[in-house]
């Protein structure tokens, strides 16, 4: 088989196919998310990012639906307009919703980068790479309007003297007894997105947890809300032993809004999502971490966060609102219908 006979014709590889679909999936909510945030949109340079944005999630469905149907793979249900309520009043003032499309667009960064690592075919391959590129100018717009009008939280500086140098002590990892060395830059740097993060899972969960439709909903916004707000805690007690500033709280960016301007189903689904996400999160800051008792915080955080995750997904699955992703043949399961045929 020659190389461009390799790059055209080959089968579509699981892990290409599950980049796809898990595309497919996210742009479809992010698409529902970013129609009812441009409706009520009043200021123009956060309107501008959102528009781009929703831009980007419908091209980007476009161009999924051509590789799946080359590849006679159904399209997925995902999200639909039946999943929005555009009328609904404003859930979140203009401000949030231009921190939420930045945290959005960091974690699409993230997922295209790992993406691209399995992409072997050449259509793939380009394709992520002009995704990659075209999410690279949403952070940086957005980037830009959070500097311009003030709101974006300006992480730790440090004003001491700074020197080139070797360890030689094994106190360096010391976290238990004995004095405890300042936070390290390395630290500090998955401390503080990942408190980013969890603030804007807090004020998802409050605003979702007034108008989810389902007590049972409600009752989860609930319960992830208050685990998030301990995570912050320990979080931000990292920064602060050290005096260091943490980002700044945002329950004030929640209307008093009782609507369902979203579906029970995107609800959950978006919150869950965003959990299982956060355990990769803290396992990325856990592996930077050399104070012992910074990684047994982390540690503690990812085994809370991945028992709600959980139970999340099976709230997802009693609902019937979880798509299943593709999966491989099961030979067991057709030996035996072909015995029973």
């Amino acid at each position: 088989m020659d190389k461009d006979s390799f790059n055209h014709h080959t089968k579509i590889t699981a892990p290409e196919l599950a980049t796809l679909w898990s595309q497919y999936m996210n742009d479809s909510l992010s698409r529902c998310i970013l129609r009812y945030f441009v409706h009520h949109v009043k200021d123009e340079n956060i309107k501008d990012v959102l528009i781009y944005a929703l831009d980007l999630s419908e091209r980007h469905l476009q161009k999924v639906k051509v590789f799946l149907t080359e590849e006679k793979y159904p399209i997925p249900i995902g999200f639909t307009d039946e999943d929005v309520n555009l009328e609904a009043p404003p859930l979140f003032t203009d401000t949030f919703m231009i921190i939420y499309i930045h945290i959005m667009s960091i974690h699409g960064l993230t997922r295209y980068a790992g993406a691209m690592g399995n992409a072997i075919r050449e259509d793939q391959r380009q394709y992520m790479m002009q995704v990659i590129g075209e999410t690279l100018k949403l952070v940086d717009r957005a980037s830009n309007v959070l500097l311009n009008k003030g709101i974006l939280s300006k992480p730790p500086v440090f004003n001491n003297h700074q020197s080139v140098d070797f360890l030689e002590e094994k106190k360096y990892l010391t976290g238990w007894l004995g004095k405890r060395r300042p936070i390290s830059a390395v630290e500090i740097s998955g401390t503080y997105m990942n408190m980013q993060k969890t603030m804007a899972k807090i004020v998802l969960e409050l605003g979702f947890s007034q108008v989810a439709q389902s007590k049972e909903v409600r009752k989860y916004m609930e319960r992830s809300r208050h685990l998030c707000h301990k995570h912050f805690e320990i979080l931000s007690s990292m920064l602060e032993e050290d005096n260091l500033n943490i980002p700044k709280t945002l329950e004030t960016e929640v209307t008093d809004s009782t609507v369902p301007p979203f579906s029970d189903k995107l609800i959950m689904t978006h919150i869950a999502a965003l959990l299982s996400s956060a355990i990769g999160y803290y396992g990325e800051a856990l592996s930077m971490c050399q104070r012992r008792d910074l990684s047994a915080s982390y540690a503690r955080m990812i085994a809370e966060m991945g028992v709600l995750a959980e139970d999340g997904i099976n709230l997802l699955i009693k609902n019937e609102w979880m798509e299943q992703p593709p999966i491989a043949t099961d030979h067991e399961e057709l030996a035996k219908r072909h015995k029973t045929g």
